[in-house]
């Protein structure tokens, strides 16, 4: 299966292009930098900006899955992930790709309900504008002609994968390492368990 990456240069985005790789899919990366970053890696680079639509709809020829690991640039940011969204979602849909999986945030929509304290904080301050990103970005991309697949991330961490993840809305989500985040995106391409579902993931 041909997948591209937006996002690939991320923390998250890293580890997923990587777990994509290694489960035989053939796989392109998209992004500003991935010419730079990965020019020793034997994978498909595309150099572009997700906010520019000619270049997101010209990299979409071809494939057949998306992976979406697109994160804000800075506190304020208010235009990556939902304009974002929207050109990728628009060149799926000229070009006939069905299949998307991209990280939303624990804590969007009624998974609001569980998730810790400290976080429940974080979202009416600092990263208020975040989860307002992340709620118009699942907005855009459940799109009843795409086969989506919104995965709510707890709280990211840069430990070690432990490849222990539970998927669940009804459970409390905590912390996930990047890595065992990356790797559930990935396994949902060979699934359709959580087609048209937004679901949290948390470590056990």
């Amino acid at each position: 299966m041909k997948v591209i990456v937006f996002g690939a240069t991320g923390k998250t985005g890293d580890h997923c292009w990587r777990k994509a790789v290694a489960a035989s899919y053939y796989v392109t990366v998209f992004g500003r930098s991935v010419e730079g970053r990965y020019a020793h890696e034997s994978i498909n680079k595309v150099k572009g900006d997700v906010l520019d639509a000619q270049a997101v709809y010209q990299a979409m020829a071809g494939q057949e899955a998306v992976l979406v690991c697109l994160g804000p640039v800075g506190l304020k940011d208010r235009v990556t992930l939902s304009q974002g969204a929207a050109n990728i979602r628009n060149a799926m849909l000229e070009h006939g790709v069905k299949r998307l999986v991209f990280v939303s945030a624990a804590g969007v929509g009624d998974s609001w309900a569980r998730i810790p304290w400290y976080s429940k904080i974080l979202f009416r301050t600092i990263l208020r504008n975040i989860l307002a990103e992340h709620t118009r970005e699942e907005e855009i991309f459940a799109d009843e002609r795409l086969d989506w697949t919104a995965v709510r991330a707890a709280v990211l961490t840069e430990k070690p994968g432990t490849g222990r993840v539970l998927a669940s809305n009804t459970s409390i989500t905590k912390t996930i390492p990047r890595e065992d985040l990356a790797g559930f995106l990935v396994d949902q391409l060979g699934t359709n368990d959580h087609l048209k579902q937004a679901i949290c993931v948390t470590a056990r």
